[in-house]
């Protein structure tokens, strides 16, 4: 049997240690993590080996020649262009005449190859993917097997919504040549998102082996450091260089150890290596061939590539240095850090926690350096939440960040993109503007600046100017400290998840490029827009004058001022009744004082709108307050009725009743994730006739959202009470329940296995039904470590008590 090594990694997410070398040749306790790879392959007896190569191809030819030195034969197969997984490993079909494996260059294992591929032979599978359990499985593809291990279902890199599982795709694969015929030569094909996906349409044989055997996909700065510990904890069985002098101590051939060096135990050193009296060597410490360690230094918890030279006491403290650095007398760096190759710290500089710096870099006599050196990679978490971004100004949010985020959004455009910019008027909102516009200045966009306005005005600002995108500042009601941020594409929708890591990692490698002087276009002011948006609510509406008499409420003086005349103006006879119904500390007793001043003056309808003018809460003629759910079916209701046989946009969340009232009408419904992204990148991105665009309007737009309400009242002669009347009464509870970041995983997939014959939707989430009675929605948060639990039931008590037994579910399966 042969073997197939996928070695083209560029390892972006790891520089700067892969700035100089392609992934599979970052060391791991000496050696490349490939030479690791290889030699578990040879134990195996898997000699006959394909490299794959994209990034540096010389580097790893180089290195490991023709295999004779590593007791393997290697042949080379070079993309010229990136492939994909699959794609690469096509090239090398004339190799691969017989069931063979296929394995990563760059992660850190000890699997039992045999037994894997001994189980893809008695399953009598073309296709055996290698799955591991693991606590927090976002980067990784999710994979769900039945009791016989056949693969029913995998999700690519999952958000919190999509984790049904906690095993995991490790990247390893056992398969049958046949499944290379499925695509041609040269053409871009990925294993995990092509390959596999066709194989599971076509129900062939593929099969999931669940491994315990150790496994570390070595894709951050962080799991880099962490595989060293494993490997000197024995935790992973791959061979360590140098002879064991004494418990978890080995120390490499020509390394003079003297008395007057201290080492504690578990540490590597290298061959050749020189040690001065009276220096520290920590635990959890690697020391590379041919260095120098000068006398009093003291290097604990860090990793010192080959070459590197330390002087008198240095203070090292949870580093990486790469080969050939230099640090001179004094110097010191702490935890966390990055210091590239042939990077040079000169007398008593300090290197914070946390700081990369890229190669050949010269850090001056005394400097502190609290920044990163010219480039810079973070892995630590997103940058985007649920919604956007949000943080603290000048904590979380400064003006330097603003725009270098700015530039990284600018960076992803593949032509000179046009990018609207505009906020909500607050001072912060407002300083940041410019940064955000400094930024995409920088990076070569043309900048639309549509100054203050409400985020929805903005929305339709950017559908009408065609710009390719857009950024919305605005700060927190309740104070201007906290900032929020919409990145916002072309048809003023929020961006999706796929172009919000696109962000991030540009972001973070910090890798995009500058335009010239001479580039740097000229800022549009647009002004007028907002006269313009009312007038188009104006012109939209269909019936004749609206005799309605509404009760207004908001904070915000605009748009208590601009709904007012604009209601005037189509009929309506308009009074502001002032309450905070949308603050949670004053919410009850304003939302009573709101609904009966609304009975005491015969009012038709009450609407409250938030100061984002997004949001609006409706309370009928008859003081009843449409809830969040009853606006998702009141919206529902009114699209099925404007348009026979249309499709309505709702969330997984919403009641079933949804579809009970589209059968009624003729019309149809899809089911979309709950986040506002997935929800409105849905509703446009099925709007082919332009039919769901009111949908998005009442949902997101309150002010044009209840004209829009208002007018089909009007045309079709209804009160609002007359609507509510017409949907179906549902019972839906929604909780939340304490669930540790790293058990989410876990949870979810006993919630599958423990499901029974039960029907199962997995849109986001897992969503269990209960026959006709009811059903439960399971949500791991993405930005809290809790998951939301969604019942909804014949009876109020039904959907109580279903709640209920999921919160205890969970809470039992996660401790």
């Amino acid at each position: 049997m042969k073997a197939v090594i996928m070695a083209g990694g560029e390892g972006t997410r790891l520089r700067p240690l892969t700035c100089n070398r392609p992934k599979p040749m970052v060391p791991v306790v000496n050696r490349p993590i490939m030479e690791h790879i290889i030699g578990l392959l040879k134990k195996h007896g898997l000699t006959d080996i394909a490299v794959t190569l994209q990034y540096m191809p010389e580097v790893i030819r180089d290195y490991f020649g023709d295999g004779e030195e590593f007791g393997v034969n290697i042949r080379y197969y070079i993309e010229k262009t990136p492939l994909g997984t699959a794609g690469s490993v096509k090239n090398a079909e004339d190799f691969l005449k017989d069931t063979f494996v296929v394995i990563s260059g760059d992660a850190l294992t000890d699997i039992n190859l045999e037994k894997a591929v001994q189980f893809h032979k008695d399953k009598g599978s073309v296709a055996t993917l290698v799955l591991k359990k693991v606590n927090i499985p976002l980067e990784y593809g999710v994979v769900i097997t039945d009791e016989e291990g056949r693969i029913t279902r995998f999700v690519e890199k999952p958000g919190w919504g999509e984790v049904f599982s906690d095993t995991v795709n490790t990247g390893i694969y056992i398969l049958s040549p046949e499944v290379l015929s499925y695509f041609k030569a040269g053409e871009m094909f990925d294993f995990s998102k092509d390959l596999f996906p066709i194989l599971l349409r076509e129900k062939k044989p593929m099969f999931g082996y669940v491994t315990d055997d150790y496994w570390c996909d070595i894709g951050d700065l962080g799991a880099y450091t962490r595989a060293h510990e494993d490997v000197m904890e024995g935790r992973v069985r791959i061979d360590i260089p140098g002879i064991q002098i004494r418990n978890k101590v080995w120390v490499g051939e020509g390394t003079d150890l003297n008395d007057d060096v201290f080492v504690e135990g578990p540490c590597v050193i290298g061959q050749n290596v020189t040690i001065r009296k009276n220096a520290v060597l920590g635990a959890y410490t690697v020391i590379g061939d041919n260095c120098k360690i000068g006398e009093r230094s003291s290097v604990k918890r860090s990793i010192i590539w080959r070459g590197c030279r330390i002087d008198n006491n240095v203070q090292l403290r949870g580093s990486v240095l790469c080969s050939r650095t230099h640090f001179r007398d004094g110097a010191a760096a702490f935890e966390n850090s990055v210091i590239g190759d042939s990077t040079v710290i000169n007398e008593d500089a300090f290197v914070k926690p946390s700081i990369k710096i890229w190669p050949e870099k010269i850090v001056e006599a005394g400097v502190e350096v609290t920044s990163n050196l010219v480039w810079g990679a973070k892995i630590t978490r997103s940058i985007f939440g649920n919604r956007g971004i949000a943080g603290e100004l000048n904590v979380d949010i400064t003006p330097e960040y603003a725009s270098k985020l700015g530039a990284a959004y600018g960076a992803t455009f593949k032509r000179v993109p046009r990018i609207a910019v505009s906020n909500d008027g607050s001072a912060p909102a407002r300083m940041l503007t410019l940064s955000f516009i400094s930024g995409l200045l920088s990076s070569g966009a043309e900048v639309y600046d549509f100054g203050i306005m409400p985020l929805p005005v903005t929305r339709s600002a950017i559908r009408f100017y065609r710009t390719d995108g857009g950024i919305y500042i605005s700060t927190s009601p309740v104070g201007n400290t906290r900032l929020f941020i919409d990145f916002l594409d072309e048809k003023g929708a929020n961006i999706t998840r796929d172009l919000e890591r696109k962000i991030e990692n540009v972001f973070w490698r910090e890798d995009f490029s500058r335009c010239e002087a001479e580039n740097i276009k000229e800022i549009r002011n647009i002004s007028g827009y907002i006269d313009f948006y009312f007038r188009k609510i104006i012109n939209g509406v269909k019936s004749g004058k609206m005799n309605f008499k509404v009760a207004l409420n908001s904070k915000s003086d605009f748009i208590v001022e601009k709904m007012t005349e604009l209601l005037k103006e189509l009929g309506c006879e308009v009074e502001t009744v002032r309450s905070d119904i949308f603050s949670p500390m004053t919410k009850q007793n304003d939302l009573k004082r709101f609904i009966n001043s609304l009975r005491l003056h015969k009012f038709d309808i009450g609407v409250s709108i938030e100061e984002t003018s997004e949001k609006m809460t409706l309370v009928d003629n008859r003081g009843r307050v449409v809830t969040d759910d009853m606006f998702t079916a009141l919206v529902s209701l009114i699209c099925l009725k404007s348009v026979k046989g249309t499709t309505v946009c709702v969330p997984v969340s919403a009641s079933r009743i949804v579809e009970k009232m589209a059968m009624e009408h003729n019309g149809k419904v899809i089911r979309t994730k709950t986040s506002l992204k997935d929800y409105m990148n849905r509703i446009l991105g099925n709007d082919e006739n332009g039919e769901m665009n009111d949908q998005f309007v009442m949902y997101f737009d309150a002010m044009a959202g209840l004209v829009k309400i208002l007018d089909f009242m009007n045309l079709h002669k209804y009160t609002l009470a007359d609507l509510v009347d017409m949907i179906p009464n549902f019972h839906i509870i929604r909780k939340e329940v304490p669930c540790p970041w790293d058990a989410k995983g876990k949870v979810m997939r006993k919630l599958i296995e423990e499901s029974g014959g039960e029907k199962l939707e997995t849109i986001e989430g897992v969503k269990i039904y209960q026959g006709n009675d009811g059903w439960v929605l399971v949500l791991p948060d993405g930005e809290k470590p809790v998951c939301k639990v969604i019942g909804e039931g014949y009876t109020e008590e039904f959907a109580e008590e279903l709640t209920d037994i999921y919160v205890k579910k969970i809470k039992d399966i996660s401790q």
